[in-house]
């Protein structure tokens, strides 16, 4: 292996090691990181540099461990429902510029009219789910929002088990309107299907 091809091997390193400080998941984070730090164990392993092989092994390890853990780990799921509430309009303002992502017109909600779930994880407030009613079959999700440091799906698919196996829901139809990439992704990844243009649907 030539010189430069060395170096640029080192390069990768060092990018994937700066795009896991970027990462607020923190699982994400230690999976970018421990890419990061076998290319460096490779790197300095090349260059016979022992220092930076070692630490990087080290690094390795521990992240790879962390990985196992968070994989691994069980997760106590609580998904309470509540009318709009000082705790409910708290999480939103908070979080409102984020939401604003994905659901750009919240705010015109009359917030008071939507039917509200806390998604509760590990005993932290997580996430907020608020629909419409639209008649007896139809609900229209307003806002379906995970805080960033929590966004692995596991919430998303034990809430919408949850969802599944409640009779109050049986036989509902919930509806979605996004142009979101990252939101659509996100919507057929638990069980949402294209109907329409930009509408999407959940059938319970």
């Amino acid at each position: 292996m030539s010189n430069s091809m060395i170096e640029y091997f080192g390069y990768i390193g060092s990018f994937f090691v700066a795009l896991s400080l970027l990462m607020s998941n923190v699982y994400k984070l230690r999976i970018i990181n421990f890419i990061g730090a076998i290319i460096f164990v490779i790197y300095g392993y090349i260059i016979k540099a022992n220092a930076v092989w070692l630490v990087n092994f080290f690094i390795a390890c521990v992240d790879f461990y962390y990985i196992i853990q968070l994989k691994t780990s069980k997760n106590i799921f609580r998904f309470i429902k509540l009318e709009c509430n000082d705790i409910i309009r708290d999480f939103i303002n908070f979080y409102s510029q984020d939401i604003r992502k994905f659901f750009p017109n919240f705010e015109k909600l009359n917030f008071e009219e939507l039917n509200y779930y806390l998604i509760i994880r590990n005993f932290v407030i997580v996430g907020i789910f608020a629909y419409r009613i639209i008649d007896n079959e139809k609900l229209f999700i307003e806002i379906d929002y995970i805080v960033k440091e929590w966004r692995d799906l596991k919430n998303a698919k034990n809430f919408f088990r949850f969802i599944l196996e409640n009779p109050d829901f049986k036989g509902k139809k919930f509806i979605t309107e996004t142009t979101n990439k990252e939101h659509i992704d996100y919507l057929l990844k638990v069980g949402f299907r294209n109907i329409e243009n930009n509408i999407y649907q959940f059938s319970v």
